[in-house]
């Protein structure tokens, strides 16, 4: 299995094992830093944290002054200011409520729960998903648009869709993605609540626990998974990873645990999913490390059918609004005209 992509390639044998995992993986292409520190204990924050309450969003930034009403959320590692250039494009025809989640952009964390290596509950989520209906709740908000971007958003944005379908009228997921999937595992996508959540709590306990931060800057996403253009990759990078570890790695195996697939039968809401091409000729990947494709592409196979619309950007990697901007602009103008003509 691929060692490359976002930490499930980076368990141990001992971890996976624990997880009762069967893997293979490949040898690395690259040497990179797999240490560990026995000393480390990722599950908790650091002492002298300062944390906010449950139901709490990190920060909220109202824009614009259009009929529609948005909420953008960024995605894993991001804050609000990734949508600036979007929003600046977008201020006369939508007033958009920009979110931050606890823990990323400068923000203070949620507090950790009580047992801080059990995943499959998701509280985080489950947090993220109230506080926003608080906040349309004080906005007096009855409907909105919600525009999410990447992993961890993804999960948010549909859930608050199929939780709540009186408060969205629409969903539009810019490198969308549905669950975890990776090529070296392709029963994932088959795994039941129980196993999927044995499996990742397992990796916490036995891995991310401990894992250093030179290991993480070695093996989470690259800065050319980001952007074409190089430098603002680096700058995206840099961002992703300014939040702590005990913040990312709960966040991160939260998306792991969820698996949203199954109940897609029942979503009522319009969702378009905006697709990266990650086909432009500068895109670098290594020999069976295609995590980026196997996240907002393959992770939606055999997923089809209304109310879910798919288009692919080419020319573009995961942040689609940067890479692409007018054509991410056409394609989200053209699903909502149609929304608007059927009354939504």
């Amino acid at each position: 299995m691929d060692r490359s992509h976002i930490w499930f390639p980076l368990a141990t044998a001992a971890a996976i094992a624990a997880a009762a995992l069967a893997l293979a993986a490949p040898a690395l292409a690259q040497p990179r830093r797999l240490v560990q520190d026995p000393a480390l204990d990722n599950l908790r924050h650091a002492p002298g944290t300062e944390t906010v309450a449950p139901g709490t969003l990190g920060r909220v930034r109202k824009v614009g002054d259009g009929p529609r009403v948005m909420l953008l959320i960024p995605g894993i590692g991001f804050g609000d200011n990734v949508w600036d250039e979007f929003i600046e494009r977008h201020r006369a025809e939508a007033t958009m409520y920009a979110v931050t989640l606890p823990g990323f952009g400068g923000t203070r964390p949620l507090a950790m729960p009580d047992d801080p290596a059990a995943f499959g509950d998701t509280p985080w989520i489950r947090s993220a998903v109230s506080g926003i209906l608080a906040l349309l709740d004080k906005e007096r908000l009855a409907r909105v648009t919600v525009v999410a971007h990447w992993a961890l958003a993804s999960q948010i944005a549909l859930q608050l869709a199929l939780d709540r379908p009186d408060r969205v009228d629409a969903v539009v997921l810019v490198a969308g993605v549905l669950r975890s999937y990776y090529d070296g595992m392709p029963d994932m996508g088959s795994w039941t609540a129980e196993a999927r959540s044995k499996a990742i709590d397992g990796l916490g306990t036995k891995w991310f626990k401990t894992v250093t931060r030179d290991t993480w800057d070695d093996n989470n996403f690259m800065s050319y998974d980001y952007a074409v253009n190089p430098r603002r990759g680096l700058f995206l990078w840099r961002e992703a990873q300014a939040p702590s570890l005990p913040v990312w790695i709960r966040y991160l195996l939260e998306f792991y645990s969820t698996n949203l697939g199954p109940r897609l039968a029942g979503l009522q809401t319009p969702t378009l999913v905006v697709q990266p091409g990650f086909d432009d000729p500068g895109m670098y990947v290594e020999d069976g490390r295609n995590y980026m494709r196997n996240l907002c592409a393959d992770s939606w196979r055999g997923v089809s059918g209304p109310p879910l619309e798919f288009a692919t950007i080419p020319g573009s990697r995961l942040f689609v609004m940067h890479d692409k901007p007018a054509e991410l602009d056409q394609v989200v103008a053209a699903f909502l005209r149609k929304q608007a003509a059927a009354g939504r």
